[in-house]
């Protein structure tokens, strides 16, 4: 079942890169991004950075790589988009020096137990359902060292998209089959699209495994402020 909705979604990035290129992503790094950095590395002195390993989830053409990697820290990404990784040296340049990525899926990180201070997802998990999600948050405890975060940016339940799903269907309590409704934001995401509510960061990141550090609502609105989509952003330290 996993493979089925996988593909889904790897099918829509292939072509989204493969038609846009470039202009498929942003081309800058997420300001919640900048701001978990502001508040936990950007501190660091430059000779405490180069050890500082810091991984993203679903990094796309890089982005957020190119800020790690440009600022001194060891940037490492995983993208399950051929298309994406292909295109990621037009953006970063020189800055790939500084960046390992591959690609794969989040749900089985090729790197050993305890390796990373950070991992970081913005707006990238989403796409997996409530179980698919477990899985994943079990990794990100595994590649996470003693007293490291995950930093997350995730579709929340608060947004109209997911209370007036319909007529779209729900996979489970968390997760639609895609955006349906022409009206709504994202629309044409045809593949599983999660949501979160508040209660769901202690549900999946347990408190005997994770400290819950940052949590916080972001708001915006589409079509001219006739709907409104809201995103968590929450950091998690593990225990």
């Amino acid at each position: 079942m996993y493979i089925e909705k996988l593909q889904d979604t790897k099918e829509f990035y292939e072509n989204s890169y493969s038609c846009e290129k470039l202009g498929a992503q942003r081309r800058w790094p997420n300001e919640e991004f900048c701001r978990f950095m502001g508040r936990n590395f950007f501190s660091k002195d430059a000779l405490e950075r180069k050890s500082i390993k810091i991984l993203e989830v679903g990094c796309g053409t890089g982005a957020n790589l190119r800020l790690l990697a440009e600022e001194g820290f060891a940037a490492y990404g995983i993208e399950l988009s051929n298309e994406a990784i292909k295109l990621m040296p037009l953006l970063l340049g020189k800055s790939m020096d500084n960046c390992t990525a591959v690609c794969g899926n989040m749900m089985k990180l090729p790197w050993e137990d305890g390796m990373f201070q950070a991992v970081v997802d913005i707006f990238s998990s989403y796409c997996l359902d409530e179980t698919d999600f477990r899985i994943f948050a079990d990794e990100v405890c595994r590649v996470l060292e003693k007293g490291g975060k995950y930093f997350s940016y995730i579709p929340s339940k608060g947004s109209e998209a997911f209370g007036n799903y319909i007529p779209a269907k729900k996979i489970d309590g968390s997760t639609l089959d895609g955006i349906h409704r022409e009206t709504s934001p994202y629309y044409g995401n045809f593949y599983p699209f999660r949501f979160m509510g508040t209660e769901d960061v202690e549900l999946f990141f347990d408190r005997k495994r994770f400290e819950i550090t940052y949590l916080e609502k972001v708001t915006r609105t589409y079509s001219g402020m006739k709907e409104m989509f809201e995103f968590l952003v929450f950091e998690v330290r593990k225990l």
